[in-house]
């Protein structure tokens, strides 16, 4: 090979050595806000739970009727069971995403911060308000259920 070549193949091979070497442009990250980035986990943890969630409702509302009233009894107490944790995760998940809203319009505007923690100080006791009220009517729900069960099993020893 001459060394015309040789330099030749040698810048081609520097060059290929530096570009697999160095990130290229698209791939240059930007330090990550641990505390967005946890928020932004929470969010997608809540949003794969409300998707199973959704898919257990709808095996369960896709279940064929019975004749028996204390069973569609117990099947409605677990849809409506069902249905009052996905609110829950609902409510949660809101919150976060209203939670990287907050962050990111401090970072945007700092002057708006005393505000911005107001907001969301108002919002979080609104958010505890109804999470309350949630677990209150999942409670309820849960002791119903658990007398029409025994109801149902009453049935069985009795006979």
């Amino acid at each position: 090979m001459n060394p015309h070549m040789q330099a030749l193949a040698g810048l081609a091979l520097f060059t290929l050595a530096a570009c697999s070497s160095a990130p290229a442009i698209h791939e240059v990250r930007h330090p990550v806000d641990p505390v967005i980035d946890m928020l932004h986990r929470g969010i997608l943890d809540l949003e794969e739970n409300v998707d199973e969630l959704n898919e257990r409702i709808a095996e369960l509302q896709q279940l064929p009727p019975v004749p028996d009233p204390t069973v569609q009894e117990l099947r409605a107490l677990d849809l409506s069971g069902w249905q009052l944790h996905q609110q829950q995760w609902l409510v949660q998940r809101d919150r976060l995403f209203f939670a990287v809203h907050q962050i990111e319009r401090a970072q945007a505007h700092p002057s708006l911060r005393p505000d911005l923690w107001a907001e969301w100080t108002a919002r979080q006791q609104q958010f505890l308000t109804a999470l309350e009220d949630l677990r209150a009517q999942r409670h309820a729900l849960e002791r119903k259920r658990l007398a029409v069960e025994s109801q149902l099993l009453e049935r069985y020893f009795k006979q």
